[in-house]
């Protein structure tokens, strides 16, 4: 008997030291960032507060949009399981308040931010597994940020799904697939939304890339009354370096059929950006087509489409622009309202020009300056005006590194409307948008 229990005693032992030793073997990864901002505007949440409202629309609003001011922050927690150098599991969560004061003892996403606190509103962004599966191939599996290989102007968002990864001594080759909508209420596994993915790269040399990209959605939701989508993605991209100077760009095609009515679908976009080092600092520059719709025919769609969610925000990720207004502001939350929200641009398409410069000032401190122009590629049926030119935004942007994962920032835009918003507010021409933001963020 005591020898029994001396053997249990050893065994338990025994147990124990695997499970510690397993558990020392893996790798407990922590980080994120915290980002509290001001804004003073007459044009992000000034009329709607708390809303992603989309593209700018002052039909039925007063000419004179008042200023307001309100207070953002936002948390994003990372925690990564490492078992090996080819085994990770990858999370990501993200709390915010969309604006401070907004609600308290409720279950809210971005809720939480007045009086009180004690509100349930913790969002999941990342839930996937990253393995190396065979030499030179590697598999992400479940929620995942995913960017298409066109500046984001067809989607950029997280996504559920599979994405495998080849690597060759001087390419890469890239399939997957993604889940972006399943209708389980009506039919699981029917009434879908599906993504499926091609992409290649190539190293013509050591200043050139070459990359090529297919994508197909298939959409059996029936978010279009009765009918099916299919869109075909098409197209290539280039990036190069000849002497101080950077070049990107790419072209590309969509095909297929879109609308409840069916319109064969015949899209283009195309895009062109330049980085050159000039004094201390350096020079950027990046122009945007994407083909528009006219509205008037029954069997075509020539707007190139961008991808929206369920609840039909953008989930496209195009910021090469550095635009605050006429743009998506990259220091957008959840109050993320733009000229242009996506290259779709409300099936006007469009032509982006942007151009800007960015100057070290000190060892802690950078300046930027941004010009942008934007129009409608096309008119629609339902423009006021004729005219397509949308805006000229100016904006510059002061950031200093108080310690060496603490930033401070100071940005400020404003925009001079063009002539398509002439009169399109309730009693004239809709004053001219500003912006201005004071952002700390602590990473780590």
């Amino acid at each position: 008997m005591k020898f029994g229990k001396k053997s249990a005693i050893l065994a338990a032992a025994a147990l124990t030291a695997v499970s510690a030793t397993s558990a020392l073997a893996m790798e407990h990864q922590f980080g994120g960032a915290f980002t509290v901002y001001g804004d003073v505007s007459n044009f992000n949440g000034s009329t709607t507060p708390n809303a992603n409202t989309g593209i700018f629309d002052p039909a039925g609003q007063d000419k004179s949009a008042p200023s307001a001011n309100h207070l953002v922050s936002r948390a994003r927690l990372g925690y990564t399981a490492k078992a090996s150098n080819d085994l990770k599991f990858v999370s990501m969560f993200e709390l915010d308040y969309n604006f401070w004061g907004n609600s308290s003892y409720v279950e809210k996403r971005g809720g939480g931010g007045a009086l009180g606190s004690d509100t349930v509103n913790v969002e999941t962004k990342h839930l996937y597994l990253d393995a190396n599966v065979a030499k030179n191939t590697n598999l992400k599996l479940g929620m995942q940020p995913f960017d298409d290989a066109f500046k984001g102007t067809f989607v950029g968002a997280d996504m559920a799904g599979a994405l495998v990864t080849h690597s060759y001594d001087k390419a890469a080759a890239t399939a997957g697939f993604f889940r972006w909508e399943d209708r389980a209420a009506t039919a699981l596994g029917r009434e879908t939304r599906d993504v499926f993915v091609l992409d290649g790269k190539y190293d013509l040399n050591k200043q050139t890339k070459l990359g090529a990209a297919y994508y197909l959605v298939k959409d059996n939701s029936k978010n279009f009354a009765a009918a099916n989508q299919t869109i075909h993605v098409l197209g290539v991209n280039a990036e190069a370096e000849v002497g101080k100077e950077t070049l990107d760009g790419f072209l590309a095609a969509q095909f297929g059929e879109v609308e409840a009515v069916q319109k064969d679908l015949s899209a283009y976009a195309a895009s062109v950006g330049a980085k050159v080092k000039a004094g201390k600092g350096t020079l950027r520059g990046d122009a945007l087509y994407t083909s528009g719709d006219d509205g008037k025919s029954g069997t075509k769609n020539h707007a190139w489409q961008s991808i929206n969610n369920t609840g039909n925000y953008s989930e496209t990720g195009y910021y090469a622009h550095e635009m605050v207004i006429l743009g998506r502001d990259k220091y957008a939350t959840t109050i993320d309202n733009a000229i242009v929200m996506n290259a779709n641009n409300a099936d006007h398409g469009v032509i982006f020009l942007t151009a800007g410069y960015d100057q070290p000032l000190s060892s802690k401190l950078t300046g930027s300056a941004n010009l942008g122009l934007a129009w409608n590629e096309s008119s629609r049926p339902t423009d006021k005006n004729s005219d397509k030119f949308l805006g000229t935004e100016v904006n510059a942007e002061l950031v200093y590194k108080a310690l060496d994962n603490v930033t401070i920032s100071a940005r400020g835009a404003y925009v001079f409307l063009g002539d398509f918003y002439k009169n399109t507010a309730t009693n004239g021409t809709p004053d001219n948008p500003y912006d201005f933001k004071l952002v700390a963020k602590y990473s780590f």
